[in-house]
């Protein structure tokens, strides 16, 4: 489960494309707050503030979205809520770091999983758009998937990380086969910054 993570970057890298964020950096980004997204519109590639935690088009109840903040690559394109998302509305989480949360008997550790060179990454995601009463909100989600070992030494799941070349295959449609850990050198794991308020993190 991916409940957490930032972007300080204001660029990202798609394929041979370099794409500029133009909304602040974000030191800590959780459930239902809106973040940058990058999605394909029209051959061009457009960057949107979405809300966090998606709300199938169908639904009845936003609340919902509290429930979708990740999606689980193993049933991604089976599953009601996400599964024409999958089909039709891919998207690119721009990121540099995560958060998980290690249990040593009462206390819960925070440690933050990023590049070694602090270098920015995508996230593979998908979104949605729910008709509210008060107009159309766009939400997303994060695709999960078992952890590489590094993750694996504190939770049991990992968002997707995707490479330059896989997130402009992710965005044409690339199948469940880009929907796999990331290698064993591509994060270190480190503790959360001690600056970050704690209320922040949980």
């Amino acid at each position: 489960m991916c409940s957490k993570y930032s972007r300080r970057n204001k660029k990202a890298k798609v394929g041979e494309k370099e794409v500029q964020i133009s909304s602040p950096p974000q030191p800590i980004i959780r459930p239902t707050d809106r973040a940058s997204i990058i999605r394909s519109r029209g051959g061009d590639l457009e960057v949107a503030e979405l809300r966090w935690g998606l709300i199938p088009s169908w639904a009845k109840d936003p609340k919902i979205g509290v429930q979708c903040i990740n999606a689980r690559a193993e049933t991604v394109a089976e599953k009601p809520a996400f599964r024409e998302s999958f089909t039709r509305r891919r998207c690119l989480v721009p990121a540099d770091s995560f958060f998980e949360w290690e249990t040593r008997g009462r206390r819960k550790i925070p440690w933050r999983f990023e590049r070694a060179d602090q270098e920015p990454f995508s996230m593979a995601g998908l979104w949605d758009c729910w008709s509210s009463p008060e107009g159309p909100l766009e939400t997303f989600t994060i695709l999960t998937c078992p952890p590489n070992s590094l993750v694996g030494s504190v939770h049991s799941r990992m968002p997707v990380l995707l490479s330059c070349e896989d997130s402009e295959s992710w965005l044409s449609n690339g199948g469940t086969e880009l929907l796999l850990p990331a290698p064993e050198d591509f994060l270190i794991k480190c503790p959360a910054d001690p600056e970050m308020p704690k209320d922040s993190l949980f």
